[in-house]
């Protein structure tokens, strides 16, 4: 199964996860929150299923958005 990452910042805090989603959109993994200062490349973390659950709630509310953090 391919999977897409990316990085997820929460609107209402600032705080950063990490998101892996199949190629259809379906959330199976996420790490976070995640300092800002700290972000890796997205293949060095390990995503769990643990938060699957509240981070597909806080996409349907809207309460996080996708974002391309500036590279170092």
């Amino acid at each position: 199964m391919s999977t897409i990452k990316g990085y997820w910042c929460d609107v209402t805090n600032g705080k950063i996860y990490v998101i892996e989603s199949t190629e259809f959109g379906e959330v199976v993994g996420g790490a976070g929150p995640i300092n800002a200062n700290d972000l890796r490349a997205l293949d060095d973390y390990e995503y769990k299923p643990a938060i699957v659950d509240w981070l597909k709630e806080a996409i349907v509310e809207h309460k996080l958005r996708r974002i391309n953090p500036p590279q170092k």
